[in-house]
């Protein structure tokens, strides 16, 4: 049975469908997306052994991590962050005016209100409170969990371009990405050119997820294997592949 805030939740991403049926269906994938990223969350916080109240406010975090994907769908035709706005920054806007939070403490909004913000950046940067940067972590983890099944269905029936972003189908890298990724840094969105720039990048993700059962999951759910096998078989790819797979052993 869901929730009121879910109830709400469904109802705010329903007041956008019109009758193009390609914008409702790129709704209902991110509607679709905030539940199981909910539902990944809930299983990372009972795994990692979150105390019940950060828990809580996790789940919370998660259901409104993409709140304002809906309004960026419909307005712009895109779910890319460079062609329209943050959608972290404006989904934590979008929680605080739909007063999605006003059963919270102030110190517990506040700390939710972050890890929305930090969810899509580069890195969760510093200065965050202790549970804040938890809550910002798991919902990381858990985003990242559940875009990959996507992409890798897209891969296999490259049919809906939204997912990524529009961007051109040669099967190589760019010259600006595959220069940064040989600096070992993570693309801009902002970079990327091709599909192959998009796809390569998630082999990243393996450096990027903060919990053990997130890496565990990683690696039984075989994503860097999927991910490995629509890039071309070129030494920087043998070489991010196999650091990946490295980053996804247990940490103490």
């Amino acid at each position: 049975m869901l929730s009121t805030l879910e109830k709400e939740l469904v109802a705010y991403a329903e007041s956008f469908y019109t009758d193009d049926e390609q914008l409702n269906r790129n709704l209902r994938l991110k509607l679709a997306h905030t539940f199981r990223v909910r539902d990944e969350t809930t299983a990372l916080a009972a795994a990692e052994a979150f105390p019940p109240e950060q828990a809580r406010l996790a789940v919370r975090a998660a259901l409104l991590h993409d709140l304002s994907r809906f309004e960026q769908f419909s307005r712009f035709r895109s779910f890319n962050d460079a062609e329209s706005f943050d959608h972290g920054d404006r989904s934590a806007e979008l929680a605080v005016s739909r007063r999605c939070l006003d059963d919270l403490t102030q110190p517990e909004q506040d700390d939710v209100l972050a890890a929305i913000r930090v969810h899509n950046k580069v890195a969760v940067p510093p200065g965050l409170t202790l549970r804040a940067g938890k809550l910002a972590r798991a919902v990381r983890d858990a985003d990242k969990l559940d875009i990959l099944p996507i992409l890798i269905g897209y891969l296999k029936d490259p049919e809906n371009k939204s997912i990524v972003f529009g961007l051109d189908s040669t099967p190589e890298l760019s010259p600006v990405v595959r220069d940064t990724m040989l600096r070992g840094e993570c693309p801009r969105h902002r970079d990327m050119r091709t599909v192959c720039d998009f796809v390569s990048c998630k082999l990243l993700w393996a450096h990027d997820l903060n919990f053990n059962w997130s890496r565990d999951e990683f690696r039984k759910r075989g994503y860097l294997e999927s991910i490995r096998s629509f890039l071309p078989d070129t030494p920087l790819i043998r070489q991010i592949y196999d650091n990946a797979r490295n980053a996804l052993q247990p940490q103490p």
